[in-house]
């Protein structure tokens, strides 16, 4: 099975994130209410973001086989791939 790179849309993602929020409409706290939206929207955003960016690096990352590789060949990958 071969391994398909995944990547999601991020301002989609952000954008159907915020829509997972009930608004309660408050004229008195409008400017509050845009900050903590923005701040939703700009930490979905980014943290999809940053995900595709992992995601791209993994999926270029060429993978030995395992089986063919010495005991410290084997060490070393399983280390680089715990680095996160």
């Amino acid at each position: 099975m071969e391994k398909e790179q995944l990547h999601i849309d991020p301002e989609k993602f952000a954008l159907q994130f915020l829509e997972s929020f009930k608004l309660n409409f408050d004229a008195k706290n409008l400017e509050g209410m845009a900050k903590q939206q923005l701040a939703a929207y700009l930490s979905a955003y980014f943290l999809v973001e940053k995900f595709n960016k992992i995601e791209g690096e993994n999926f270029d990352r060429s993978q030995p086989n395992l089986s063919d590789l010495r005991f410290d060949e084997l060490l070393k990958h399983v280390t680089e791939l715990n680095k996160y």
